[in-house]
């Protein structure tokens, strides 16, 4: 399993993105910030790109980053989450 760090800047106004999270959702994930979600998962990362890339619009940015063990943060509970013992990297 991996961590990913997923994150968008969504910019079509009034457009539906629930099924960017729905489909975000299925992971386990940690969401605290308003567009950026860390989800674990065994899939490729080219597959999550690409499946997030058929649910927006051509307009929008998606990044998604592979994470290693180390981290840092002020005041950001997901801290807490990518911690716990039971990740496993």
């Amino acid at each position: 399993m991996s961590i990913y760090l997923v994150t968008y800047d969504l910019n079509a106004p009034g457009r539906n993105y629930d099924p960017v999270h729905v489909y975000l959702k299925r992971f386990t994930h940690c969401k605290k910030l308003e567009s950026v979600w860390l989800i674990e998962t065994g899939l490729p990362i080219e597959e999550i790109r690409d499946a997030l890339r058929r649910l927006i619009d051509t307009n929008d940015v998606v990044l998604v980053v592979r994470l290693m063990k180390q981290g840092a943060s002020v005041n950001y509970p997901c801290m807490t989450w990518l911690n716990e013992p039971s990740r496993s990297w």
